[in-house]
């Protein structure tokens, strides 16, 4: 087993959506995803990709106006008689009132239906910037700076969902200590086949942050338990995950089967969480798995005070 390290990752930002990560620079047409502030080509500060949207939808309003108004113009040096340049400059006024009126109620529209449009027209632009960041990882893999190689991989991977990103971010994991005070994942970084190094990187969140294992870590877990158990300490494994799944009702329902498979290695602590479970829903379709829980309770624990008066 590797010797992993203790690390203090920077913090990741946390925005309501995924297109807030992304900053460009005006001058050189470049995109960023990353922690810094100012373009590594020109130095000019980075600006969020919304504003380079509404700046781009603010032009088009301008140049709207600008129409209008030339239209408007036209028709008052058109005008032949008094009442025909009254009319084109009363029609004018007109026109300019409705215009900022629309404006005003269905600005915000025009600005996300543009926004949308923006991306589109980006979207090459913005793949070859994540490319390049792509290769910064590549050089700091080779120059074994593994904790910078880490923190960008994380941040690409909010745009780039592949097998290939997350076996990336496991595989630099799996150098340090992990702890309960860190921002990890799991759900996101479950790959679509069976994988060694991310079963070592389960093992040891597990240990620091159970929570985070939820329906799909259950599922995948059952679907690989074959490959699993052929791993040192398999049982062990899958008795923690199973353990892991007592938070919550629905998944002790769910997950009835992987359970009584591996009940004897569930921690004490965690058994006694399913004894009091199994005793309170025995009647709710859990008899098989009260069975389960008491025999191994009378075997093991049958003087131990906490289990005490659980299945009279």
């Amino acid at each position: 087993m590797r010797k992993r390290v203790g690390v203090q990752f920077r913090k990741s930002r946390k925005t309501t959506y995924t297109f807030e990560r992304i900053q460009g620079c005006k001058r050189c047409h470049t995109y960023h995803v990353l922690w810094d502030t100012h373009c590594e080509n020109c130095g000019r500060a980075y600006t969020p990709i919304r504003q380079l949207s509404t700046a781009v939808t603010r032009r088009y309003v301008q140049t709207r106006f600008l129409l209008l108004g030339l239209f408007v113009c036209l028709a008052i040096l058109s005008a032949d008689t008094i009442l025909q340049l009254a009319l084109a400059f009363g029609i004018g006024i007109l026109l300019f009132a409705l215009f900022f009126v629309i404006q005003k109620r269905y600005g915000s529209y025009e600005k996300d239906a543009q926004f949308v449009r923006f991306l589109t027209s980006e979207r090459e632009t913005i793949k070859q910037s994540l490319v390049h960041h792509l290769e910064d990882i590549g050089a700091d893999v080779k120059a074994e700076r593994i904790k910078d190689a880490y923190e960008k991989t994380r941040e690409i991977g909010h745009f780039i969902e592949s097998d290939t990103i997350k076996i990336r971010k496991i595989m630099f994991l799996n150098h340090y200590v992990l702890r309960k005070d860190m921002e990890l994942e799991l759900d996101t970084l479950i790959p679509k086949t069976y994988d060694k190094d991310f079963m070592e990187y389960l093992r040891e969140v597990i240990k620091v942050q159970p929570w985070l294992v939820k329906k799909a870590m259950l599922d995948y877990v059952k679907r690989y338990k074959a490959q699993i158990l052929l791993l040192e300490n398999g049982e062990q494994l899958i008795g923690q995950v199973a353990g892991a799944a007592l938070r919550m009702k629905t998944y002790v329902e769910q997950y009835q089967e992987l359970i009584i498979e591996f009940i004897d290695y569930l921690p004490r602590e965690r058994l006694l969480r399913l004894a009091k479970m199994a005793s309170t829903h025995r009647h709710d379709g859990w008899d098989r798995l009260y069975e389960a829980v008491k025999q191994r309770v009378d075997t093991h624990y049958a003087f131990d005070p906490d289990f005490k008066g659980l299945f009279n």
